[in-house]
């Protein structure tokens, strides 16, 4: 009888732990979110990935970019969503350029690389406690490198381009005040 009574008391003992400290101990609880990356003219981004850093906690939370431009956030598991507070947001893509002369890679869908760090990309929200959480980024194309289509989402002219000087602006594009880098 001894045996049975003090397996029983350890048995309230964990019960009692667990439901004390959780099962996610150390964990800050996280909240549904989903949103949208577009462009200025409302085209989604394609390609790429969302990736915020709450400014209070320091907690990362990430989402693959889908064909709609749709993504949902993931912090400890998968669409687990984000901590609550104020989060700062980079766009990450991944575009391979290739070294081969005259080659230019389609650049359609291209976004401006100051959504890729923190310190330049001026994306942020906001996570609530108690409500939807629908995000819509809208984020800069890259700037332009040819004349040809004001869609075209370059990062930088093309080296030795005849008729255009580095860093000037393609024809039917406005400048947005930001510097090249």
């Amino acid at each position: 009888m001894r045996t049975f009574c003090s397996f029983h008391g350890f048995a309230w003992t964990l019960i009692v732990c667990a439901m004390l400290f959780g099962c996610n101990s150390g964990r800050l609880k996280t909240y549904p979110v989903r949103g949208k990356v577009v462009f200025a003219n409302g085209t989604p981004v394609k390609v790429g990935t969302v990736e915020t850093k709450s400014v209070q906690h320091n907690v990362q939370a990430t989402g693959s970019i889908d064909l709609d431009g749709s993504f949902s956030l993931s912090t400890y598991q998968p669409n687990d969503g984000a901590v609550a507070g104020e989060h700062r947001c980079v766009v990450v893509q991944f575009i391979q350029l290739e070294e081969i002369p005259n080659y230019r890679p389609s650049t359609m869908g291209v976004v401006n690389r100051k959504h890729s760090m923190y310190s330049t990309s001026e994306l942020s929200f906001t996570i609530q406690h108690d409500g939807p959480n629908e995000v819509k980024l809208v984020v800069q194309g890259a700037d332009p490198v040819s004349s040809q289509s004001s869609e075209d989402h370059g990062h930088e002219p093309v080296p030795g381009e005849p008729g255009k000087a580095a860093g000037t602006e393609a024809a039917g594009t406005e400048a947005t005040g930001t510097k090249r880098q």
